[in-house]
């Protein structure tokens, strides 16, 4: 095959990977977490591991989602006896950050059980390994009869909210659309998914420094199916008819949002309670008692 032939060839080779479709589909990436032992503080419990078993329930919690991933306990200890620390010694932000970046974590997590008198609380930090910084903070308190473990679970779904799953729209037929976030990623029936796209870019004037993307909410979406990699939903309300729409943007919803699309009704003035109108007065008849007599004044 002469040298001219051979370009040829190339030329066809390059046009027609030019014109093959590529690949849409992004692989939703977990975030890699840490969970460290919880301190104890206030009364002691009747268990001296009552800190290790916090984080063992709240590990539990989180990896039930599906969202993330979880380093095991194991490599864990192995790292922390290599660091010669104990796993409830890091709690300070940049120790935990230094830890996290050894064991390849994104989020460090840390927090305290407090027990004094009949008040039972759960605290949680959230620490990002790469600017050494809390976050968010959560918390769970009680003084009822409310378990342990029910305070890490709720405490565990605060967690999840701050890390919200982000995806696409992939297909909309009608009143149904398809996302690119499926079971795998943690989606399940009834999530509730807001449907949003980018705007302006906001520039800091001085420097030119891109600060944020403005997003803005477009409608709701309830999801109904669930398959591994993709789901189904039902649009709740958008902002005009089919706003969303293929390659829209789609972030989990905060329990409680406000649905888009759906304007809220201004509080109702007070009804004004209708007027009585007294009936007129009738004019009494004049009584004999009530004329006047006049009597006239004698002449001598």
């Amino acid at each position: 095959m002469t040298w001219l032939k051979k370009l040829s060839v190339l030329a066809i080779l390059s046009v027609c990977a030019a014109m093959a479709p590529v690949s849409a589909s992004a692989e939703f990436k977990k975030t890699k977490i840490a969970v460290l032992d919880f301190q104890q503080q206030g009364v002691r419990s009747d268990s001296d591991d009552m800190g290790k078993i916090v984080a063992e329930w709240l590990i539990t919690a989180l990896v039930k989602e599906g969202r993330f991933d979880v380093i095991e306990r194991r490599l864990l200890e192995k790292v922390l006896a290599e660091q010669k620390i104990g796993v409830s010694g890091v709690v300070d932000e940049t120790s935990a950050s230094k830890l996290g970046k050894v064991l390849g974590a994104k989020v460090v997590i840390t927090g305290s059980v407090l027990q004094f008198q009949n008040i039972l609380e759960v605290n949680a930090r959230i620490i990002e390994v790469e600017s050494s910084s809390i976050i968010a903070a959560e918390s769970a308190k009680s003084t009822s009869a409310v378990t342990l473990e029910e305070l890490v679970v709720e405490m565990a779904q605060k967690i999840i909210k701050d890390f919200p799953l982000e995806g696409y729209v992939v297909l909309r037929d009608k009143n149904s659309v398809l996302i690119d976030l499926g079971h795998q990623v943690g989606v399940r029936r009834g999530m509730k998914f807001v449907a949003y796209k980018e705007g302006r870019i906001i520039k800091h004037p001085k420097t030119g420094e891109v600060l944020d993307i403005e997003t803005i909410e477009i409608g709701n979406i309830e999801i109904t199916d669930v398959s591994q990699k993709t789901a189904t939903g039902t649009v709740m309300s958008e902002v005009a008819p089919d706003a969303i729409a293929y390659g829209v943007m789609v972030r989990s919803a905060v329990q409680g949002q406000l649905e888009i699309g759906e304007a809220v009704k201004p509080p109702e003035p007070p009804k004004k309670e209708p007027e009585t109108k007294e009936p007129p007065r009738r004019e009494r008849p004049e009584r004999k008692s009530d004329r006047k007599v006049n009597i006239p004044t004698p002449t001598f």
